[in-house]
């Protein structure tokens, strides 16, 4: 049994602010967020991650303080939020969603998926609609694979296994060939089973492919488990419906297809992108061949691309890292 010391130390760890730049909110809001689909071990080790790298920054900064040159390494880690997406989607979408507490999260939220040229799924004629009743914010959603994709992929070792090894690793029956997709943020309102799911970037690229598929990118993957319905996790997230479910690709400004300079297709979802979305190219298709066109063709509606910047401009402050001198703390 802990201590009434040390609980009282761990009560006032987690209500104090993590970071006031990089999340401007104690441990207990964040641990809020979390998906339900966590267990209680998952959970700590979310909240150790956190915890550790925000413990690594006053290091770093108390070693500043002191005239200490830190070690690279210390510096590494000391500033490793910076580029750090799971810090960076966590700041700002808890930013809008606590920005206001009652029906206006809705318009707000709704703003930034209208930046990310989303419009909302029928039959609601405005985000404002198809996100009615309380909203739920989520981190680290674990969504299964398809059923269909698993299937598939058996019939097609041959194809997407050239790897001896991990063929023969693969024919083993019974074997799950792919775990679940974890979603980086899912914005869900129960009341109309309206979802958005948010895969943040900030320096990395899509991963290319998963241990049994080789052609198997991340970007397709997470449209792949968004089409499929989960009515065996628990709720609210059982609520969801594929149908009305959108994805937005949050990333910095210049890596957008539209953005200035040459980075726009130096990352590989560069290219992806625009082709998932483009209603001529077979590209999503060949990449998800399990999928029928015609729900394909449905989803590729539902995909849109945002940016960090976005999020600062529908809520002034949500991004403060744009805006402010690294390393404040």
């Amino acid at each position: 049994m802990l201590s009434r010391e040390t609980r009282r130390a761990y009560a006032g760890l987690m209500a104090t602010l993590l970071h006031s730049t990089y999340l401007p909110f104690t441990a207990d809001q964040l641990r809020g967020h979390f998906a339900p689909v966590i267990s209680a071990e998952e959970l700590d080790r979310h909240l150790t991650y956190y915890l550790a790298s925000v413990e690594h920054a006053k290091m770093h900064t108390d070693l500043i303080g002191r005239g200490i040159q830190p070690t690279p390494a210390q510096t590494r880690l000391g500033r490793q939020m910076e580029k750090d997406e799971r810090f960076w989607i966590a700041a700002a979408l808890m930013s809008i969603y606590h920005q206001d507490e009652g029906p206006g999260r809705a318009k707000v939220l709704g703003r930034l998926l209208q930046r990310a040229t989303l419009r909302p799924p029928s039959p609601y004629a405005a985000w404002s609609d198809a996100l009615a009743g309380p909203l739920k914010l989520f981190f680290e959603v674990s969504l299964p694979s398809p059923r269909g994709y698993r299937g598939w992929l058996r019939q097609h070792l041959d194809e997407r296994v050239p790897i001896p090894y991990l063929r023969e690793k693969a024919e083993v029956a019974g074997l799950r060939l792919e775990g679940a997709t974890k979603a980086d943020a899912m914005l869900l309102a129960p009341a109309t089973g309206v979802a958005v799911i948010f895969e943040a970037k900030v320096l990395s690229d899509v991963s290319t492919h998963v241990t049994f598929d080789v052609a198997r990118n991340q970007l397709a993957r997470i449209i792949d488990v968004m089409l499929d319905a989960n009515p065996q996790l628990p709720a609210p997230l059982s609520l969801r419906r594929p149908e009305l479910t959108s994805l937005v690709l949050l990333t910095p400004a210049l890596m957008q297809s539209d953005g200035a300079g040459n980075a726009a297709r130096s990352r590989l979802y560069g290219w992806l992108m625009p082709a998932y979305t483009d209603p001529n190219s077979p590209l999503l298709q060949q990449h998800l061949p399990h999928r029928d066109s015609r729900e394909l063709a449905e989803a590729a509606q539902r995909l849109g691309w945002a940016s960090w910047e976005d999020c600062h401009t529908v809520s002034p402050g949500s991004c403060t890292w744009l805006t402010s001198s690294p390393g404040s703390a």
